[in-house]
């Protein structure tokens, strides 16, 4: 049991370096990709249930800004016109369930059981 728990505090420590090395990274992103990026990782952590798999999400979407920035394009090139669309993508691609994800499943989950299906 306590190994399990000191498995759990070392990995969220870890989580916690890799989410400030990820804040520390944004900080020097050009002004607009900053924004995004901060408005696009609020999104995600707000709207997933593992917050592990989403911080692991965080330097591949640096990743992409900076290349982007480096590159001269404009942030919406990267992502898209809906951003909230580009976030839920990237959520997708690792199978992140997220809490509207769970929802919708219960959701449907319900409607069918009430109508015997």
């Amino acid at each position: 049991m306590y190994k399990n728990m000191l498995a759990k505090f070392k990995d969220l420590r870890e989580q916690k370096k890799a989410y400030k090395e990820c804040v520390k990274r944004s900080k020097a992103l050009p002004n607009d990709y900053r924004e995004v990026y901060n408005i696009a990782s609020r999104y995600m952590l707000n709207f997933s249930s593992n917050d592990s798999s989403v911080i692991n999400l965080f330097p591949e979407m640096l990743d992409m800004f900076e290349m982007g920035a480096a590159e001269g394009r404009d942030v919406l090139e990267i992502v898209g016109n809906d951003v909230m669309a580009f976030c839920d993508g990237l959520l997708e691609d690792v199978s992140a369930q997220t809490w509207t994800g769970k929802m919708r499943a219960k959701m449907n989950e319900s409607i069918h059981k009430k109508l015997g299906r």
